[in-house]
């Protein structure tokens, strides 16, 4: 059979288009990765903007647990790929330095978030209410020597061991354990009226549930307060700009935050973001940019 060449041309470029529009397609319907590292308000966070992006943009999402620093990394490297927990200025610092000129920062998702060490309120203040008061004899007695912390690889624990040698704490012992295993620990010592020292950070349930405070830390080796932000690869703003102008409309208050995750400490983390989501229509509409 004979083809001009001027068909040929005309197949090919048909050909082109349809090849273009096929990857757009795929561009547009590929899943998104929302990176989570187990941090209570990450976990309960993520859910809401998972459930808005598959009911709202038609796109799956898939949520991945993983260490703080494989969820930067994940994002600089992987399309499509986002983390919604970066604590900046200075609690992730390090990792934000190695992935900077590698993910787009989409803003603040909620302003206001601090790290330190907690006691219950029983504790007496006269006898323990500084970082610097850990080095009292009777006060590391008291505490059995320990510490209860979290994840190794969290940044608030690598802060953790800095404040352990900035104020000479050869006397206590920081215990690497999972948040919930903190959490744990913590309500045992309360239900028998003990004193712990654990790593805490706001927001999270058990400022709602237990009457804590945060021991003084005259060194501002924890202290001060982050901003959380909403990290991503460049890649979504450029397959799914909708996706990302919604991430970065979204922001909480502490508070709301707190009260998402007492729901999610009595039910779930998926409950309490569905439940946030139907008793927040406005607030969620201005996130949509008012798409209905």
């Amino acid at each position: 059979m004979h083809i001009t060449t001027r068909r040929i041309r005309g197949l090919a470029a048909a050909l082109l288009v349809a090849l273009t529009a096929s990857g757009t397609a795929l561009a547009a319907s590929a899943p998104i990765t929302i990176y989570t590292d187990n941090y209570a308000g990450d976990e309960a966070i993520s859910r809401v903007a998972r459930d808005l992006i598959e009911t709202h943009y038609d796109t799956q999402v898939d949520l991945k647990a993983v260490s703080v620093g494989v969820a930067f990394l994940g994002t600089a490297h992987n399309e499509n790929s986002l983390f919604m927990a970066a604590w900046l200025p200075k609690t992730h610092a390090d990792y934000m330095a190695r992935v900077k000129d590698q993910v787009d920062n989409l803003g603040t998702v909620y302003p206001g978030a601090r790290l330190g060490w907690a006691v219950p309120s029983y504790v007496p203040k006269d006898q323990l209410n500084s970082i610097t008061d850990l080095k009292k004899p009777a006060v590391a007695k008291k505490l059995d020597g320990r510490i209860q912390g979290i994840s190794a690889g969290a940044g608030e624990m690598q802060l953790s061991h800095k404040a352990m040698k900035a104020y000479q704490l050869d006397n206590m012992k920081l215990i690497t354990a999972s948040g919930p295993a903190m959490t744990a620990a913590l309500k045992r010592a309360i239900a028998h009226h003990q004193w712990i020292v654990v790593t805490a950070w706001s927001p999270h349930w058990m400022w709602e549930r237990f009457d804590l405070r945060y021991l003084k830390d005259p060194k501002n080796v924890l202290g001060g307060q982050d901003h959380v932000d909403v990290i991503a690869n460049p890649s979504l703003k450029k397959n799914k700009p909708e996706i990302a102008a919604l991430l970065s409309r979204m922001k909480f208050s502490i508070d709301q935050i707190n009260a998402m995750l007492a729901d999610a400490n009595r039910t779930s983390y998926d409950a309490a973001g569905k439940r946030f989501i139907a008793q927040h229509p406005d607030l969620v509409k201005q996130w949509l940019g008012d798409k209905s």
